[in-house]
């Protein structure tokens, strides 16, 4: 009888969960949970047939499913124009539940083998993500592409779009027959039929829905061979005399052969494809055997040597994930970390050993000042987090997932050592190819194989949120240590974690900081002493964390503090300096600094600097300086310091040997920061006559950054010059641009233009919303972003959340008036946020942080110490 009740009860719940979905387009861990219990051996036979010049396609599908409970009904995800007709094992049926996002099968209709046969018509998406469709305005090309993840599959073809439920697909499309069309396995047949090629491909493996890919349209494509795996590249024909074939290729062939030694794993599919997508939304996606990438990593000219170092960072993230999150493939979004943190982390490792890449570990440390921002938000949390649906899922794509993760996986390589990893890792593939896995499969395969308990460091690495703050004390006597300790301060989760790091003692000589020694450091406690000093020579500098091997957030002890110029200046490594240099950073974002003191810091270590890649990471396009100088200091700062500022930068253009990284990289800086009418006019000089500085080319790229500067700080001649350079460049590209640089011009009545078409009823194309939002708020022009305000406030309030998962970051990182930075718009923002009843989960987060930053700099402009003049 208990038996009996439990039973019933049971099904009362699996019933209710089933019966509970709303009529939204979202997916609850609940959900996905009850149906991973109901369905096996899922099989997809999917044919679509596509047309030029339609913004409809037609799909039919065909799903074959074993179930191991018949007596509930079937929830199917599917977002579609119309279904034409749908048959479950043989009957047509006419009637069943729907709801927005998703269908019903009803029970009586389901055997334990069971077919369901859909055909449809389907939309191209106006999301970010979905089956997408772009025109190439150069020379009127079509180009369609899916990007699915984390939940989109659902929207080409009915699905179970979670990942746990992996799938074989079997796929064909009938396609204009001048279009290559492109998926994840190689082509079985092609057959022609008048002006129409029907395309079949091979079956897949076992796949996740989101990492299905679909792509079609007059591509370029070339191909060569890694060993016995045969490589793609693809891009737009009118990129084409762009593309850097061989140098793809060969980062792409070195990686292929370093990751399956490493893993001592097989690469695991039949080709290896990557294809430059237009108007794509990300970095790139990894889709087993037919990777997408960013047009942004196609180069329209000369680059510093820092950003091919980036793309090829971003070829190895993706090509890893065909280990880490294709072949074996995390069970819920909760444990999102096991896919990007690894790629991450791996990715850098190949960058490193396989590449010889002199960069890679300061780019690793440059993407993990991501981490350290996230991780000191009012929405920190765990690596390894609560997911109660995919919605939430979509907030977590972020610098806890990507870049502590990642940290927390160096140090916990530092922690085990290289061979308990690295069989670890081998041992993990060997174990759950194709499979699903959750965190304590991973953990459990490293502990294994190093022999380590890994409970603890389990605990407080993965589920605890925030990061520890952790510095050093000490005094001396006579030149000589007496009391040294490493000191750690709880994270917000009232953490103290094990680490183990590296300490580097310096002293100053002769204007110059020399290394004295590194101390291998563990310590777990709030207070760890360092015995194995004392004696020894009394330092003048301290750098907590030599060689990035932990993550924390270091601070300097005040005698150390004192030498931070000598610090940025002099120290022989470049990682070390950089190391110094986001310190500081931190200082001022935690009001240890101020901003201004900061930016003449800069001044100083930017006269004598370097390193390339340094210089790639300090100046590039996520550059904490600028954003530093641009937010923390307020206009009447920032108008003092600018022209020593430019003119600090600009000498460094005109004296780097021409054409080299250096060059560039203080070239392309200096155009982005400018704001003197000095400045201002000499940008206009630039792009009007040849009297550029000798050895910089004014690639498409860079005429575009220029006219985007020049239209932030008002120059009138822009506004004649955009319409004139988007003659010259009439490329997607050009186009997105020219929409931006229009964006970002001070006029109230240009602007005004603009934010009805941010809230208007027509969808802005995902890429132009994007590009004109993050140029509309200019930092010099807050009378303008205050007559949006209110508006902006009442909006929000008022705006359908569910409707805008994709952007809905845009409105809050960059509509949202941050530049404002005062008192009245945090007050009226936080009074708005109280009475918010509108808010999806992703839209309240997204808020938050808003607001949080907005509080942060504040505080920043208001309560910043000021240090001794000894800096």
């Amino acid at each position: 009888m208990k038996f009996l009740c439990l039973a019933l009860l049971m099904l009362t719940t699996t019933w209710s969960l089933a019966a509970a979905r709303k009529n939204d387009d979202d997916l609850t861990q609940a959900l996905a949970a009850q149906r991973k219990s109901q369905i096996k051996n899922i099989s997809y036979l999917l044919h679509f047939d596509l047309q030029k010049k339609e913004d409809e396609y037609k799909g039919r599908s065909i799903l074959t499913i074993d179930l191991n409970r018949t007596d509930l009904p079937l929830s199917l995800d599917f977002v579609n124009n119309k279904i034409l007709s749908l048959k479950v094992n043989g009957q047509e049926l006419k009637k069943y539940p729907s709801r927005k996002g998703s269908l019903e099968i009803p029970a009586k209709h389901l055997k334990s083998k069971s077919e369901i046969e859909i055909s449809y018509t389907g939309a191209y998406s106006k999301n970010s993500g979905g089956f997408l469709k772009s025109t190439d305005p150069e020379d009127g090309s079509e180009y369609v592409y899916t990007d699915f993840e984390p939940y989109s599959a659902h929207s080409l073809f009915p699905s179970f779009d979670q990942p746990d439920l992996k799938a074989t697909f079997k796929v064909s499309v009938n396609a204009p027959k001048d279009w290559k069309v492109i998926q994840n396995e190689l082509i079985d047949s092609t057959k022609t039929d008048g002006d129409f090629t029907l395309t079949t491909f091979k079956t897949t493996p076992l796949i996740s829905t989101y990492l299905f890919f679909l792509g079609a349209g007059p591509f370029v494509e070339w191909t060569e061979m890694a060993g016995d795996i045969p490589m793609y590249l693809y891009a737009r024909k009118t990129l084409e005399k762009y593309v850097d074939v061989q140098a793809i290729f060969k980062t792409t062939r070195i990686g292929l052969k370093f990751f399956t030694e490493y893993f001592n794993t097989p690469y695991p599919f039949s080709k290896y494809g990557q294809l430059f997508i237009p108007e794509f939304a990300w970095g790139g996606m990894e889709n087993p055997g037919a990777v997408t990438l960013n047009e942004k990593n196609i180069f329209r000219g000369p680059v510093a040597i820092s950003t091919y170092e980036k793309r090829d960072n971003l070829i190895l993230h993706e090509m890893a994930h065909m280990w880490f999150g294709d072949l074996v493939t995390m069970e819920w979004w909760n444990d999102l970390w096991l896919n990007e943190s690894f790629a991450t982390y791996l990715a850098s490792i190949a960058q490193d050993r396989a590449l010889n890449s002199k960069g890679t570990w300061l780019s690793f440390f440059g993407s993990k000042t991501w981490g350290y921002w996230q991780d000191q938000l009012v929405t920190t949390h765990p690596i390894e987090t609560d997911v109660p649906d995919v919605r939430t899922a979509k907030g977590n794509f972020d610098g806890i997932t990507y870049a502590k993760g990642a940290a927390a996986l160096k140090q916990l390589h530092f922690f085990v050592g290289e061979k308990g990893f690295k069989e670890g890792l081998q041992n993990y593939f060997k174990t759950f190819a194709f499979k699903n896995t959750q965190r304590k499969d991973f953990i459990n395969a490293i502990a294994v194989a190093s022999k380590t308990d890994l409970t603890d460091w389990t605990q407080k690495w993965l589920q605890t949120a925030g990061p520890n703050q952790v510095t050093t004390e000490f005094t001396c006597e006579a030149g000589k240590i007496k009391n040294f300790a490493v000191v750690q301060t709880p994270s917000t989760s009232n953490t103290l974690s094990p680490h183990r790091t590296k300490l580097g003692l310096f002293a100053a000589s002769e204007s110059k900081l020399k290394e004295l020694q590194t101390v291998d450091v563990v310590y777990s406690e709030a207070v760890t002493p360092v015995t194995e000093v004392i004696g020894d020579q009394c330092p003048d500098f301290i750098l907590p964390n030599v060689g990035d091997q932990d993550y924390a957030l270091f601070t300097l002890d005040p005698v150390s503090l004192t030498k931070t110029k000598l610090a940025i200046t002099t120290i022989p490594d470049p990682l070390s300096r950089m190391m110094v240099w986001s310190i500081l950073s931190e200082m001022v974002r935690n009001q240890k600094l101020k901003a201004r003191d900061y930016i003449e810091m800069a001044m100083t270590g930017l006269e004598v600097e370097e390193n390339d890649f340094l210089l790639g990471n300090l100046l590039g396009r996520h550059s904490t300086l600028r954003n530093q100088y641009f937010l923390y200091l307020n206009n009447a700062e920032r108008a003092e310091l600018a022209e020593k500022f430019e003119a600090t930068l600009f000498a460094r253009v005109l004296t780097a040997k021409p054409e080299s990284s250096l060059q560039m990289n203080f070239f392309d800086f200096y155009v982005s920061i400018v704001q003197s009418p000095k400045g201002v006019s000499s940008l206009g000089e630039f792009l009007l006559t040849s009297n550029q500085p000798k050895g910089i080319t004014l690639d498409q790229d860079r005429r575009w950054s220029i006219l985007n500067t020049m239209a932030a700080n008002g120059a009138e001649v822009s506004q004649n010059l955009i319409g004139e350079e988007l003659k010259r460049d009439p490329s997607t590209m050009g186009k997105r641009m020219a929409y931006g640089a229009r964006a970002a011009y001070p006029d109230l009545k240009s602007k005004q233009a603009y934010w009805k078409e941010f809230f208007g009823m027509e969808k802005l194309p995902f890429s132009n919303f994007k590009e004109a939002a993050s140029r509309f708020h200019g930092p010099n022009h807050e009378k303008l972003s205050q007559s949006f305000a209110q508006d902006f406030f009442k909006k929000v309030l008022t705006t359908d959340w569910k409707k805008h998962d994709d952007d809905v970051e845009i409105y809050f990182e960059q509509v949202f008036p941050s530049q404002l930075c005062n008192q009245d718009i945090l007050k009226l923002s936080q009074s708005a946020f109280k009475k918010a009843r509108n808010l999806t989960s992703l839209a309240r987060r997204s808020w938050s942080e808003a607001q949080d930053e907005l509080n942060r700099c504040v505080k920043v402009r208001s309560q910043g110490l000021k240090l001794s003049q000894s800096l």
